[in-house]
């Protein structure tokens, strides 16, 4: 099922924490404007290359996208306890049939981000989180930290990572911070 929201009506309804000051409200607004950016990569994956992968040990271009759709809430779902095992990269990554289900998938993140986020006072951001294996801590840092790292910083090199892939499959690069080979945000 394709989704009905574009890009331009995502990036023009913020949550109303959004508005407000503090780091969620901070890292929310963060949160809206990239989104719009975010679904335009996702929205210019071709239909019928979904299984394309560049090399036999890379993610397939759907499966890609459709990490890039997971990640805010794959990780802000891991910052809401004290301590989470890292995650389980041995089960295989899923593989999209359509960009619809990407687009859904990146829809129930949005909605999940939205949702959660503002119930993160300035005071539960700055506790420490711990990623923990097997009884050993492999990240402990303010759970900000963590967010601006993994959801964030994390979230923007798999877009730029899918960004390549649209340029391989010769499929339009949107522009996100300036202009990219095939397009420009100045005009």
């Amino acid at each position: 099922m394709q989704s009905t929201q574009s890009s331009e009506s995502l990036s023009k309804s913020p949550a109303p924490a959004a508005r407000s000051f503090g780091v969620a409200g901070a890292l929310l607004a963060e949160f809206e404007a990239e989104l719009a950016t975010t679904r335009k990569f996702v929205e210019r994956v071709p239909a019928g290359k979904l299984a394309w992968r560049p090399h036999e040990k890379s993610m397939t271009a759907g499966q890609l996208a459709l990490h890039v759709a997971q990640v805010p809430l794959g990780v802000l779902g891991m910052a809401t306890r004290d301590e989470a095992p890292p995650p389980n990269f041995e089960r295989g990554r899923g593989q999209p049939q359509t960009v619809g289900e990407v687009l859904e998938a990146l829809d129930h993140s949005a909605a999940f981000v939205r949702q959660t986020l503002p119930t993160m006072d300035d005071r539960r951001m700055a506790e420490t989180f711990k990623v923990v294996a097997g009884g050993r801590t492999l990240m402990a840092l303010p759970r900000a930290a963590f967010l601006r790292s993994i959801m964030f910083n994390h979230w923007y090199h798999h877009r730029g990572h899918l960004g390549v892939y649209l340029g391989l499959l010769g499929a339009s690069v949107p522009a996100s911070y300036g202009p990219s080979g095939d397009e420009s945000p100045f005009g």
